[in-house]
């Protein structure tokens, strides 16, 4: 059980605590409650969708994924090898929808004997298996189960010791996927989420209003162009690109959107009160 200390000069409270989760195999444990993320920024030159700041408080606690999932724990409950390269399957998984990797949070909640965080009334898969569409998708943030973080959860995560310089990225990555926890390590033990792979969310991109709100979940509905957020530094990113601000990528990312830079990474537990915007 341990704590941490957070720089007053961000405007976080001090002492987050965090502790590995003994009932949820590779997670970490995160005290946010009382505390809060800041997303977006005031940065002129920086795009729209990511302006103006605005803060978020938490009134609960979660965990989240120590690592990005890799190939091998994905193949686990969604089938698939991995291929031939060495280390192969700790690599992280990519090439995957939003839709892929929300039935791979179900899949792991079925397993462990929670309910599910998402419902659908059917699904559909391209040529490679990759999920292209569920159809009536609904997220339920009240359940105890795996499910995508949210963005507020996301960016209190990376926030405590953000360093894009010390995670794979395009100075130092030769331009290919590492193996997971090998670089970027931040002070919740968390690995690579300033570098290696971006990371899909679970929030509809949807705008920021100067303001805080408690327990912020993303827009209440798509906007015209159905975008969803993706988030972190990658391995073709340079650090200055990986801001913890943005939100997206230099196409318009939706649900049934894949690249070989782009994976994700779990949570888990309810949240109470939410509130989209």
């Amino acid at each position: 059980f341990l704590f941490i200390s957070c720089s007053v000069d961000d405007g976080k409270p001090s002492g987050v605590f965090f502790e590995y989760d003994q009932e949820h195999e590779g997670m970490v444990r995160i005290g946010a409650k009382g505390q809060f993320a800041l997303l977006g920024t005031n940065e002129s030159s920086a795009p729209v969708n990511d302006r103006p700041s605005m803060k978020v408080k938490f009134t609960y606690n979660y965990s989240i994924s120590k690592n990005e999932v890799t190939r091998n724990e994905y193949a686990e409950f969604m089938g698939g090898e991995s291929s031939s390269i060495q280390d192969s399957g700790d690599l992280p998984q990519t090439n995957v929808t939003y839709y892929d990797a929300v039935l791979y949070a179900n899949a792991r909640s079925v397993s462990e004997g929670y309910d599910t965080a998402y419902t659908y009334y059917s699904a559909i898969f391209d040529d490679n298996g990759n999920c292209t569409y569920l159809e009536n998708l609904l997220f339920n943030p009240s359940k105890e189960a795996y499910r995508l973080p949210t963005e507020a959860e996301w960016v209190f995560a990376a926030s405590q010791n953000w360093k894009p310089s010390q995670g794979w990225n395009n100075l130092n990555s030769d331009y290919h996927l590492h193996k997971v926890c090998t670089a970027d390590i931040n002070k919740l033990s968390i690995c690579d989420m300033a570098g290696n792979a971006m990371e899909w969310v679970n929030d509809h991109l949807g705008n920021f209003k100067d303001t805080t709100l408690i327990n912020y979940i993303g827009a209440s509905k798509e906007n015209s162009f159905k975008e969803r957020i993706v988030k972190g530094g990658s391995y073709h990113k340079s650090p200055s690109q990986a801001q913890l601000y943005s939100r997206g990528d230099v196409y318009t990312v939706t649900s049934s959107t894949k690249a070989e830079y782009v994976g994700f990474r779990l949570v888990f537990g309810r949240i109470p009160d939410p509130l989209y915007f």
